[in-house]
């Protein structure tokens, strides 16, 4: 369609406005100015933007520096595909990410030291277990602190363990031994294949410690004594926070409904908070405890402390980091076992790859047991044993189970996240002999 004559008009006589408006003296210097502005804005500009991107370099070269530091300090990254959760080098399997920002908030510094992070872990338990029972909670560096704690808190009375129940720790030291490892007043009773009554006829009054047995089938219950003047204490290496579905688990909230006046587990591992003791009971027994004179130096720090604090709140809901592990299924194990199996079969170093199915386990020698899929590997020139060094050297380390030919890759306590540096690890590494293995960063 044409356009019309008076569209073309008033297009021409626009045109002839700008043109004769560009050569007045005015527009021209206006014009001139904004020009002169921005020549002269433009170094100003780049130096903004080139600071940003050296603040940005500086950030991650710091990031970089402390990667790197990680493979001559304390916190080396680990993936625990052994089939075993309580291992000697540890869990491989982190805390939730709220409990590192607690423990981060209280370390960095600037922050209020009050005193009440017990006030706030009992609300916090009050939450998740009986709020009737006027339950107090303590919490120890370690497992064997919160021991010693004990022993020192009730050393008025004659403390028994009978010998049934002299468990050996994941520490190497029986129960005896860490209960006694500070005052020795700990006695041992009774013979050591079953408990009678007349075990404990020659004490009216005593504190009872009894023990998980982690071969036995069941956790242990609180003794049914004809005995009014009796604290009974139930000990739980491994033990969750509230009753699960898992029915093979320990928990506090079990112990206690059972009758215990006092119930200590282990922070860690199952439980899914960091390395600590905890004591969790009766309001009064356990105030008495933490009175004693030598309980400051046992204590829990407080980043340690505002972690439980956190974890308690996931337990609940099952969002701790080991919830997602204990609740992989064998389809999803068995998935990514043969998805990993696909892959190291092209790589050169791989004589035999094959996909086995055993049962995880939570620690070497207890009842717990969880289907799982594992990947069993053989190198053409390593052996097991030199293999497995190296992976344990690596950065990450890599911890696997071995056996007279090959290495042993279990996936049940390994994040899905982890499957490919598992395989850039085993597909790639060469038939080097461990001294010649180095640790470099991914």
């Amino acid at each position: 369609m044409a356009i019309p004559p008076w569209t073309v008009e008033l297009l021409r006589r626009g045109l002839n406005d700008v043109a004769r408006r560009a050569r007045e003296p005015e527009t021209l210097e206006k014009l001139k100015n904004q020009a002169t502005e921005i020549i002269q804005d433009l170094p100003q500009t780049a130096a903004r933007g080139l600071d940003a991107v050296m603040r940005a370099t500086e950030a991650g070269k710091k990031n970089v520096q402390r990667w790197s530091k990680k493979q001559v300090a304390i916190a080396i990254p680990m993936v625990n595909a052994s089939g075993t959760l309580m291992t000697p080098l540890g869990t491989g399997v982190p805390v939730a990410e709220e409990a590192v920002e607690a423990a981060y908030a209280c370390l960095h510094g600037d922050v209020r030291r009050d005193h009440h992070a017990n006030q706030r872990l009992t609300r916090e338990l009050h939450r998740h277990l009986d709020s009737s029972a006027n339950l107090e909670i303590a919490v120890a560096a370690n497992f064997n602190a919160i021991l010693t704690a004990l022993v020192i808190g009730m050393s008025q009375e004659d403390i028994l363990i009978h010998r049934s129940h002299a468990i050996r720790l994941r520490s190497g030291d029986s129960l005896v031994d860490a209960l006694n490892s500070l005052v020795p007043i700990v006695q041992e009773v009774g013979a050591n294949d079953s408990i009678e009554a007349s075990d404990f006829a020659a004490f009216d009054s005593f504190c009872l410690v009894v023990a998980d047995d982690e071969t036995k089938p069941n956790p242990p219950a609180p003794l049914r004594l004809d005995k009014s003047a009796v604290t009974q204490v139930v000990v739980l290496p491994v033990a969750t926070l509230r009753q699960t579905k898992d029915t093979q688990l320990a928990s506090v909230e079990a112990a206690i409904q059972a009758g215990a006046d006092l119930v200590i587990v282990e922070g860690g591992g199952v439980f899914g908070g960091p390395e600590c003791g905890i004591l969790i009971g009766k309001r009064e027994i356990v105030e008495a405890i933490i009175e004693s004179a030598v309980w400051k130096s046992l204590e829990a720090t407080s980043a340690a402390q505002a972690m439980l604090v956190s974890t308690l709140g996931k337990a609940a809901t099952g969002e701790l980091p080991i919830d997602a592990l204990l609740q992989t299924g064998e389809e999803n194990l068995k998935a990514r076992a043969e998805r990993l199996a696909m892959r190291l079969t092209v790589s050169d170093s791989i004589k035999s790859c094959q996909v086995t199915a055993e049962d995880a386990r939570i620690t070497p020698k207890g009842r717990w047991r969880y289907p799982s899929r594992q990947v069993r590997v053989e190198h053409r020139s390593l052996t097991a044993k030199e293999w497995a060094e190296q992976l344990r050297e690596e950065l990450p380390s890599l911890i696997v189970r071995e056996d007279d030919q090959a290495i042993i890759v279990d996936l049940k306590w390994v994040s899905p996240a982890s499957d490919g540096k598992i395989g850039e690890l085993i597909g790639g590494l060469q038939s080097a002999s461990p001294s010649e293995t180095t640790s470099e960063i991914p």
